[in-house]
Protein backbone atom coordinates (compact mmCIF):
# COMPACT_ATOMS: atom_id res chain seq x y z
CA UNK A 1 0.00 0.00 0.00
CA UNK A 2 1.42 3.03 -1.05
CA UNK A 3 1.75 6.20 1.43
CA UNK A 4 -1.03 7.92 -0.43
CA UNK A 5 -3.65 5.07 0.25
CA UNK A 6 -2.26 4.07 3.43
CA UNK A 7 -2.62 7.87 5.12
CA UNK A 8 -6.39 8.15 3.36
CA UNK A 9 -7.32 4.65 5.44
CA UNK A 10 -5.76 6.09 8.42
CA UNK A 11 -7.79 9.20 8.09
CA UNK A 12 -10.58 7.21 7.96
CA UNK A 13 -9.93 5.08 10.78
CA UNK A 14 -9.33 8.27 12.84
CA UNK A 15 -12.43 9.62 11.84
CA UNK A 16 -14.61 7.04 12.46
CA UNK A 17 -13.01 6.26 16.13
CA UNK A 18 -13.46 10.32 16.97
CA UNK A 19 -17.24 10.28 15.35
CA UNK A 20 -19.01 9.24 18.68
CA UNK A 21 -16.64 12.11 20.65
CA UNK A 22 -19.08 14.47 18.95
CA UNK A 23 -22.36 12.27 18.17
CA UNK A 24 -22.29 9.31 21.02
CA UNK A 25 -25.24 7.87 19.78
CA UNK A 26 -22.74 5.91 16.84
CA UNK A 27 -21.83 3.78 20.13
CA UNK A 28 -25.55 1.77 19.67
CA UNK A 29 -27.37 3.08 23.11
CA UNK A 30 -30.06 0.51 23.09
CA UNK A 31 -32.76 2.76 24.67
CA UNK A 32 -33.60 6.53 24.38
CA UNK A 33 -36.54 8.80 24.56
CA UNK A 34 -37.27 12.66 25.01
CA UNK A 35 -38.61 14.33 28.23
CA UNK A 36 -39.18 17.86 28.00
CA UNK A 37 -35.85 19.31 25.72
CA UNK A 38 -33.59 16.41 27.04
CA UNK A 39 -33.14 13.66 24.81
CA UNK A 40 -32.17 10.67 27.42
CA UNK A 41 -30.24 7.66 25.80
CA UNK A 42 -29.25 5.19 27.87
CA UNK A 43 -27.86 1.43 28.00
CA UNK A 44 -30.58 -0.17 30.46
CA UNK A 45 -34.46 0.03 30.19
CA UNK A 46 -35.49 4.03 30.83
CA UNK A 47 -38.73 4.23 33.40
CA UNK A 48 -40.01 7.39 31.94
CA UNK A 49 -41.58 8.23 35.73
CA UNK A 50 -38.78 8.15 37.29
CA UNK A 51 -36.22 10.03 34.88
CA UNK A 52 -38.67 12.35 34.33
CA UNK A 53 -38.56 13.07 38.60
CA UNK A 54 -34.39 13.35 38.29
CA UNK A 55 -34.83 15.65 35.23
CA UNK A 56 -37.67 18.16 37.43
CA UNK A 57 -35.08 17.91 40.26
CA UNK A 58 -32.47 18.69 37.95
CA UNK A 59 -33.92 21.22 36.30
CA UNK A 60 -34.92 22.85 39.10
CA UNK A 61 -31.29 23.46 40.47
CA UNK A 62 -30.35 24.44 37.01
CA UNK A 63 -33.63 27.11 36.77
CA UNK A 64 -32.20 28.89 39.95
CA UNK A 65 -28.77 29.93 38.32
CA UNK A 66 -29.16 33.57 37.09
CA UNK A 67 -27.36 32.23 33.62
CA UNK A 68 -29.99 29.42 33.11
CA UNK A 69 -32.03 29.93 29.56
CA UNK A 70 -35.32 28.29 28.96
CA UNK A 71 -35.21 24.80 29.91
CA UNK A 72 -31.40 23.97 29.00
CA UNK A 73 -32.28 20.96 26.94
CA UNK A 74 -29.92 18.87 26.87
CA UNK A 75 -28.63 15.58 24.88
CA UNK A 76 -27.73 12.95 28.09
CA UNK A 77 -26.56 9.69 27.67
CA UNK A 78 -26.49 7.08 30.50
CA UNK A 79 -24.13 4.35 30.43
CA UNK A 80 -23.05 1.78 32.38
CA UNK A 81 -19.41 2.58 33.00
CA UNK A 82 -18.49 -0.56 30.65
CA UNK A 83 -16.99 0.36 27.24
CA UNK A 84 -18.96 3.23 26.24
CA UNK A 85 -18.08 5.26 29.14
CA UNK A 86 -14.61 4.48 28.55
CA UNK A 87 -14.79 5.48 25.27
CA UNK A 88 -16.42 8.47 25.57
CA UNK A 89 -14.45 9.41 28.61
CA UNK A 90 -11.03 8.44 27.63
CA UNK A 91 -8.79 10.42 30.33
CA UNK A 92 -11.43 11.59 32.59
CA UNK A 93 -13.24 8.35 33.11
CA UNK A 94 -12.74 8.51 37.00
CA UNK A 95 -15.85 11.28 37.00
CA UNK A 96 -18.83 10.98 37.28
CA UNK A 97 -19.74 12.71 33.74
CA UNK A 98 -18.58 15.01 31.62
CA UNK A 99 -19.79 17.72 28.62
CA UNK A 100 -18.81 17.71 25.41
CA UNK A 101 -18.03 21.55 24.85
CA UNK A 102 -18.82 21.10 20.51
CA UNK A 103 -22.68 20.32 21.51
CA UNK A 104 -22.80 20.20 25.22
CA UNK A 105 -24.01 16.59 25.06
CA UNK A 106 -23.79 15.29 29.07
CA UNK A 107 -21.91 11.47 29.34
CA UNK A 108 -22.79 10.19 32.45
CA UNK A 109 -20.75 7.12 34.32
CA UNK A 110 -22.43 4.06 35.77
CA UNK A 111 -25.72 5.35 36.37
CA UNK A 112 -28.67 3.65 38.27
CA UNK A 113 -32.46 4.96 38.04
CA UNK A 114 -33.31 2.31 40.71
CA UNK A 115 -31.56 4.53 43.21
CA UNK A 116 -31.12 7.57 41.16
CA UNK A 117 -27.19 7.46 41.50
CA UNK A 118 -24.23 7.82 40.06
CA UNK A 119 -21.17 5.73 40.60
CA UNK A 120 -17.18 6.34 39.63
CA UNK A 121 -15.82 3.52 41.98
CA UNK A 122 -14.44 5.46 43.88
CA UNK A 123 -14.02 4.51 47.83
CA UNK A 124 -14.62 7.55 49.85
CA UNK A 125 -17.18 10.02 47.83
CA UNK A 126 -17.88 7.78 44.98
CA UNK A 127 -21.57 8.05 44.31
CA UNK A 128 -23.84 10.88 43.58
CA UNK A 129 -27.42 11.63 42.86
CA UNK A 130 -28.16 11.70 39.05
CA UNK A 131 -30.26 15.01 39.53
CA UNK A 132 -27.09 16.27 40.81
CA UNK A 133 -24.73 15.34 38.08
CA UNK A 134 -27.10 16.31 35.45
CA UNK A 135 -27.44 19.81 36.67
CA UNK A 136 -23.76 19.94 37.58
CA UNK A 137 -22.87 19.06 33.98
CA UNK A 138 -25.27 21.32 32.30
CA UNK A 139 -23.99 24.01 34.25
CA UNK A 140 -20.46 23.99 32.52
CA UNK A 141 -22.55 24.47 29.25
CA UNK A 142 -24.35 27.36 30.46
CA UNK A 143 -20.80 29.41 31.67
CA UNK A 144 -19.53 28.21 28.24
CA UNK A 145 -22.47 30.13 26.66
CA UNK A 146 -22.75 33.16 28.84
CA UNK A 147 -19.16 33.96 29.01
CA UNK A 148 -17.14 32.24 26.20
CA UNK A 149 -15.69 28.94 25.45
CA UNK A 150 -12.28 30.49 26.79
CA UNK A 151 -13.46 30.84 30.31
CA UNK A 152 -12.53 26.53 30.24
CA UNK A 153 -8.93 27.65 29.88
CA UNK A 154 -8.50 31.05 31.79
CA UNK A 155 -10.30 30.75 34.98
CA UNK A 156 -9.43 28.90 37.46
CA UNK A 157 -10.79 25.15 38.93
CA UNK A 158 -12.22 25.81 41.72
CA UNK A 159 -14.87 28.53 40.30
CA UNK A 160 -15.47 26.88 37.11
CA UNK A 161 -16.30 23.00 39.40
CA UNK A 162 -17.84 25.33 42.48
CA UNK A 163 -20.29 27.17 40.97
CA UNK A 164 -21.27 23.88 38.90
CA UNK A 165 -21.25 22.16 42.33
CA UNK A 166 -23.27 25.26 44.09
CA UNK A 167 -25.22 25.00 40.91
CA UNK A 168 -26.36 21.82 41.78
CA UNK A 169 -26.55 22.04 44.95
CA UNK A 170 -24.40 19.01 46.06
CA UNK A 171 -20.73 18.07 46.16
CA UNK A 172 -19.55 14.42 46.01
CA UNK A 173 -18.06 14.55 49.67
CA UNK A 174 -19.55 15.62 52.68
CA UNK A 175 -17.92 17.96 55.65
CA UNK A 176 -17.39 14.46 57.61
CA UNK A 177 -15.81 13.19 54.24
CA UNK A 178 -13.48 15.98 54.31
CA UNK A 179 -12.75 16.20 57.58
CA UNK A 180 -11.81 12.06 58.07
CA UNK A 181 -9.38 12.83 54.93
CA UNK A 182 -7.73 15.92 56.79
CA UNK A 183 -7.36 14.28 59.90
CA UNK A 184 -5.77 11.25 57.71
CA UNK A 185 -3.51 13.14 56.27
CA UNK A 186 -5.21 11.89 52.70
CA UNK A 187 -5.40 13.56 49.59
CA UNK A 188 -8.61 13.30 47.23
CA UNK A 189 -9.45 14.78 43.57
CA UNK A 190 -12.91 15.65 44.59
CA UNK A 191 -11.35 17.99 47.53
CA UNK A 192 -10.80 20.95 44.75
CA UNK A 193 -14.61 20.92 44.00
CA UNK A 194 -15.58 20.96 47.52
CA UNK A 195 -13.47 23.69 49.12
CA UNK A 196 -14.46 25.66 45.31
CA UNK A 197 -18.09 25.26 46.13
CA UNK A 198 -17.51 26.67 50.02
CA UNK A 199 -15.72 29.98 48.16
CA UNK A 200 -17.96 30.27 45.65
CA UNK A 201 -20.46 30.52 47.99
CA UNK A 202 -18.94 32.68 50.53
CA UNK A 203 -17.73 35.20 47.48
CA UNK A 204 -21.78 34.92 46.63
CA UNK A 205 -22.60 35.91 49.79
CA UNK A 206 -20.32 38.63 50.46
CA UNK A 207 -20.94 40.18 46.74
CA UNK A 208 -24.93 39.93 47.03
CA UNK A 209 -25.13 37.06 44.59
CA UNK A 210 -23.89 38.29 41.77
CA UNK A 211 -22.81 35.83 39.59
CA UNK A 212 -21.25 38.02 36.50
CA UNK A 213 -19.14 40.01 39.49
CA UNK A 214 -17.77 36.48 41.07
CA UNK A 215 -16.64 35.34 37.15
CA UNK A 216 -15.20 38.99 36.51
CA UNK A 217 -12.89 38.91 40.08
CA UNK A 218 -11.67 35.61 39.83
CA UNK A 219 -8.56 34.67 39.59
Amino acid sequence: MDRRRLNRVLAIAGAVLAAPLFAPQLLAFPYSTKIGQDHIWSTAPISISTMRNILTDANGRVAESPLAVGSEGRDIFLTDGGWRWLWLANTTKGSFALTRPVNESVIVNQSDLGTGLVTNNTSVGGKRTLASVIAHEKCHGMIRRHFGIATDFVKPQWLREGYCDHVAQKSSLTDQDVAALKAAGKDHPALPYYFGRKRVEANLAANGGNVERLFDEAR
